[in-house]
């Protein structure tokens, strides 16, 4: 039984993406959630509302009458934050997200999505298989919803499985203490991890990709014994690492599931060819890009390894239908088909506009990105400028600076357009100001048989609000 004695839990910061999957989680636990937050919108308000939970709009109110136990995010301050230090003053039990998270994940058959780029993708792949295939699976998935699935948290108490992204930012950022800032992904214990690729991210937690790459291979000796270690073949070079069982995947020869890299889209299907044991399978997805391909792939290792045939795992997947914030279909308006995508890392970025014109090809396609953070900006400076070259048409919105850092006048939007038109002249290159002025250039320059995608982890996706 899970050792988890709190029935009424405040959960500060609750709007964030895996807050919300958490909140959700403890309900089916049956924990009475409360909650506070800004009070500005965000992805999760749909599902916070079919949750009904009584949700403060201010840190600086009471902690509610009969709070048992805090548990806090990384954001809003972290541990300084007041409904924290409250807390902690007065005794109460108190918890980061990740060590909630990891006292249920650690209680039952863990898998673990980790890397940059391409987590809650797979980690909602997995998910999708387990339920298709009657599991009944525990999950926890930082994404505002997921189709097809009525939650994007849930414990199941009869599932033996447990679902969960694990992230290696930290759990209290602008902490000097670093005991206090510990990888989230620290406190899990998987049986199995997926890791869907090692890339420098995060350079105001981790300066050098060499930090990354130690904190990784860290997590990967959290493995149980025995254990299974599921990754991208392009990362493989990176694992220093002892792990019982390790499994590749990628587009190369010796991976363990190799996915050819011949891809047809028809009708908004992709399909490609998966080798393993020497048998040939077909793979049809309804999301785009070859990089959900190899989600697909890492997801159907995942699930083989737990015991399940190849057949029954493809079969399962053919359904899925993507998440929300992940090349996710916001309608056609005026005749303009609008996506949305919240890739925030320059391979992400590469990875999405490729997907956009092979998803739909012929067509002009704009893309808008707001970059997010001005440390990880100004670090992979040179990353981001070739990435967004590669677009045909670019509209730049300023820096969305995270509550963690400050100001920076050495890095901008400004700086990289022009760093971008140094390596290939746009036919649309420039930088708005507000997302109001988006819409407005939204209306006044996109015709019928336009694309229009908005990229970035920022709140760039309220465009399609203004838009309806």
């Amino acid at each position: 039984m899970t050792n988890f004695p709190y029935k009424h839990v405040h959960l500060v910061g609750i709007k964030g993406v895996a807050m919300t999957a958490l909140a959700q989680l403890l309900g089916d636990y049956g924990v009475a959630i409360t909650g506070s937050d800004v009070a500005a919108d965000f992805v999760t308000q749909d599902i916070l509302a079919t949750l009904n939970l009584p949700v403060q709009s201010s840190f600086l109110e009471a902690l509610p009458e009969k709070t048992e136990c805090v548990i806090y995010t990384a954001a809003h301050q972290a541990v300084n934050n007041p409904q924290v230090q409250l807390a902690l003053a007065t005794g109460l039990a108190t918890f980061s997200h990740a060590e909630a998270l990891a006292i249920f994940f650690n209680q039952k058959q863990g898998i673990a999505v980790c890397g940059v780029g391409g987590k809650s993708t797979t980690a909602a792949m997995i998910t999708w298989i387990l339920e298709r295939l009657g599991q009944q699976p525990s999950y926890a998935i930082g994404v505002g919803s997921i189709v097809g699935l009525t939650q994007t948290g849930k414990f199941s108490s009869t599932g033996k499985t447990f679902i969960a992204e694990a992230d290696e930012y930290v759990t209290n950022p602008t902490e000097p203490d670093p005991k206090l800032r510990v990888a989230r992904f620290s406190y899990l214990r998987p049986s199995v991890i997926v890791c869907t690729n090692i890339l420098h991210d995060h350079p105001d937690v981790y300066p050098e990709e060499a930090d990354t790459l130690a904190i990784f291979n860290q997590f990967f000796k959290q493995l149980t014994t025995p254990g299974t270690l599921i990754i991208n073949s392009r990362s493989l070079a990176a694992v220093s690492a002892q792990v019982t069982q390790l499994i590749t995947y990628g587009s190369r020869p010796n991976d363990t599931f190799q996915l050819l890299p011949q891809v047809t889209v028809t009708d908004k299907v992709a399909t490609a060819t998966l080798i393993y044991q020497g048998k040939s399978y077909v793979i049809t997805l309804r999301v785009p890009g070859f990089f959900n391909l190899l989600n697909a792939t890492a997801t159907i290792a995942a699930c083989v390894t737990l015991g399940f045939s190849p057949i029954d795992c493809i079969q399962a997947i053919q359904s899925f239908a993507s998440t929300k914030r992940r090349f996710e279909n916001k309608g056609t308006l005026h005749g303009v088909q609008y996506y949305d995508d919240y890739a925030h890392h320059p391979a992400e970025i590469a990875a999405t506009i490729l997907a956009a014109k092979e998803w739909e090809p012929s067509k002009r396609i704009v893309f808008a990105f707001q970059p997010h953070t001005y440390s990880r900006t100004k670090k992979l400076f040179l990353e981001f400028a070739t990435a967004l070259a590669s677009a045909d048409e670019l509209l730049l919105l300023p820096i969305y600076a995270s509550a963690r850092e400050q100001s920076d006048s050495t890095i901008s939007s400004e700086m990289l357009l022009t760093a971008i038109q140094q390596k290939k002249k746009l036919k649309t290159a420039r930088v708005l100001p507000t997302i109001a002025d988006l819409a407005t250039w939204c209306q006044e320059n996109l015709r019928s048989g336009d694309v229009f995608i908005t990229v970035g982890a920022g709140d760039i996706y309220l465009l399609h609000n203004l838009l309806q």
